[in-house]
């Protein structure tokens, strides 16, 4: 029994079965979107002056080797699959290679993740969840703790996840070009990063147990049954992954592909710990404990609705909210399997909770509407989370300088790496190649001049990783056959053949130190002998770009 009074009509009617909602979307659910899109746009441009991190300027070092006519993990080598390298060229060769345009194109993206996150929720709880899911997604959609500011790989690869589980999941029993295109968009998404496999393994089960759940005479014409829908499903990755083997094999870098995206990964993503302690470790990253911080409403209330959402699937399987569970479940996992816990892996995380914290708050929310409660109630708790979002993003991102918003999460090392950039090319001509042995790329991206090896970051020569010997012959190989005019050396690991190069070949003109410690070294500089550079000061102090202000 109701209890609202007889004859009173329910304050929200939003929640309405999924077949009973009209399909088209309504001006003023277009105008909502509309609002959360530009508020999106808004919130990500504050950050669009902030130099490209570390990973991001590697991308667009890569991209621009690669349009230049440079092999992939030949001339140029990376430990990812080619997918990031190749949009990154593409997006080069239309608009350029500045920040603006490849934040620009992380925007992009990132307006296709909130449409996606609306057209989910919109499936499964109506509009005003749908709503709910836009204003959360739009207020953290540039979270800098899990640098969602910038433009790197996983902002593409939500956008492309989303797309899959929207297709897949979209309906009872998914059509075969649903299928198919759902295969393909996680196909394309995994060739940004192999870990995306979770989430095909994820939709797999679901289709399973919505395949158990459903009697066959239930099934609308055309579905396909469960070995077709797995066939659709797995055809195109199979394809495109069948096409990429075949390409670098063709072209004689088979083995080095294989062995720089899958046997180095291995090798990187294993840790001296237990297995099961990444997933526990992930709640306390120890190298970047400010994760959570800035988007803490989404990660306590995207917690507290999965637990709500596991709860209710226990007492009753629902199809399309336990879709939303599953794709949480293989968010962690993206997340915690590589057992690296950068800030930008946690932002795989951000749209499945938004979508928890939506689902389980509009739905609340519905249910004390029909009570007899205060009207202003239920509107306080769809109001709560971005009301907190709000708060911690305006305190921790809106009101920061740029240095601010970025040294909590790399000490300045992006301001770094441009500051040096910018000093490598006032000493050297655009035909000069250098070499930075340490994992500063940006410092290739903002000084324009070419790595004079394959190794864009110095992170694979590192001896803990597999075949780190043959990588530094390599580097050597590269080193004698195009000599840099400059070394810029960062405190890694040396080897005996690197020593004898620089010490047969280079002579020290200059070092970085630490803002606070001026007797510890960051950065050694060594010119060529044969061809050497004008004298600059060499050290940088971050507070050249933000000096103390008077008291």
């Amino acid at each position: 029994m109701s209890d609202r009074p007889p004859g009173r009509a329910p304050r929200d009617t939003a929640l309405q079965p999924p077949g009973d909602r009209a399909a088209r979307i309504t001006r003023r659910e277009a105008l909502v979107l509309c609002v959360c899109a530009a508020v999106m746009l808004m919130m990500r441009a504050w950050a669009f002056d902030l130099p490209l991190e570390t990973d991001e300027a590697n991308y667009a070092v890569i991209g621009s080797r690669l349009l230049a006519g440079d092999r992939l993990y030949v001339d140029v080598w990376d430990h990812q699959p080619p997918g990031v390298f190749m949009l990154f060229a593409a997006a080069s060769a239309a608009f350029g290679d500045g920040p603006l345009v490849l934040r620009g194109l992380a925007s992009l993206f990132s307006l296709g993740s909130l449409v996606l996150i609306y057209l989910i929720l919109r499936r499964v709880s109506g509009p005003t969840g749908a709503a709910l899911g836009a204003v959360l997604f739009a207020l953290v959609s540039a979270d800098p703790g899990s640098a969602g500011e910038g433009c790197n790989r996983e902002i593409y690869m939500n956008t492309l996840i989303l797309a899959a589980w929207w297709m897949v999941c979209r309906e009872d029993a998914p059509s075969r070009w649903r299928l198919l295109l759902g295969g393909l968009t996680l196909g394309v998404a995994s060739l940004l990063k192999t870990i995306v496999a979770v989430h095909w393994l994820a939709l797999v089960i679901w289709l399973l147990l919505q395949r158990r759940s459903r009697p066959a005479a239930q099934d609308r014409p055309g579905a396909a049954n469960l070995p077709r829908q797995f066939a659709c499903f797995s055809l195109a990755p199979a394809l495109l992954w069948a096409a990429v083997f075949f390409y670098f094999s063709a072209t004689g870098r088979g083995s080095l592909f294989t062995d720089a995206v899958f046997s180095f990964n291995v090798g990187y993503s294993d840790t001296p710990e237990a297995f099961f302690m990444r997933f526990l470790r992930s709640f306390q990253p120890l190298r970047h404990p400010f994760i959570f911080e800035s988007a803490r409403a989404i990660w306590v209330c995207g917690i507290l609705a999965t637990l709500a959402l596991t709860a209710a699937a226990l007492r009753k399987r629902r199809p399309f909210r336990d879709a939303i569970l599953l794709l949480i479940v293989a968010g962690y996992l993206a997340l915690c399997l590589p057992a690296q816990f950068w800030p930008h892996y946690y932002y795989l995380m951000l749209p499945p909770l938004v979508l928890a914290t939506a689902l389980v708050q509009s739905e609340l929310a519905a249910a004390l509407a029909h009570r007899d409660v205060p009207p202003w109630l239920p509107r306080l708790l769809l109001a709560a989370a971005p009301a907190w979002l709000g708060y911690t993003q305006q305190r921790d991102y809106l009101s920061r300088s740029p240095l601010q918003i970025t040294e909590r999460r790399y000490n300045s090392r992006d301001f770094w790496a441009q500051a040096m950039g910018h000093k490598v090319a006032s000493v050297t001509e655009p035909g000069d190649t250098i070499f930075v042995y340490g994992p500063d790329a940006g410092i290739y991206y903002y000084s324009g001049r070419r790595c004079a090896s394959r190794f864009t970051m110095t992170l694979a020569l590192r001896p803990e990783y597999p075949d780190a010997p043959l990588r530094r012959a390599w580097l050597m190989e590269d080193l004698q056959r195009s000599r840099p005019r400059l070394l810029l050396v960062e405190p890694e690991e040396p080897f005996d053949a690197w020593m004898k190069f620089v010490a047969d070949h280079y002579e020290y003109v200059g070092a970085d130190f630490k803002d606070q410690d001026r007797e510890s070294v960051i950065l050694y500089v060594f010119q060529d002998r044969q061809r050497p550079v004008p004298r600059i000061e060499w050290s940088w102090d971050r507070a050249e770009l933000d000096p103390p202000q008077d008291p």
